[in-house]
C-alpha cells in the first residue's frame, strides 16, 4: 500500500513509536511504510512546483554536485 509523504508525517504525528523508528532509520522507515514520491512531490520539496522534470533533473543534479563537493565523506566517489 502506497502512502504519501502527508500521510507519513501524520502517522509520524500521531504515534510517537513510529515518530522515533522514523527519527532512527527515515529511509528505511519510509521505505517500509510504503512511502511514494512523485516527481510532483520533490518539485513542491525543493519549491519549483512549475518546474518540467528535466528542470527537476537538472536541478537535483546541482545539488547532489554541490554536496559531493562539500562533503568529502569519500562515499560519493570523492
Amino acid at each position: 500500500m502506497a502512502i504519501s509523504i502527508g500521510e507519513l508525517l501524520g502517522r509520524a504525528q500521531s504515534d510517537a513509536a513510529f515518530l522515533a523508528q522514523l527519527s532512527a532509520n527515515p529511509l528505511g522507515t519510509a521505505q517500509a511504510a510504503g512511502l511514494q514520491v512523485t516527481s510532483a512531490d520533490l518539485k513542491a520539496l525543493l519549491r519549483i512546483p512549475g518546474a518540467t522534470d528535466a528542470e527537476l533533473v537538472e536541478v537535483l543534479q546541482q545539488r547532489l554536485a554541490h554536496a559531493r563537493a562539500s562533503s568529502g565523506c569519500g562515499l560519493c566517489g570523492d
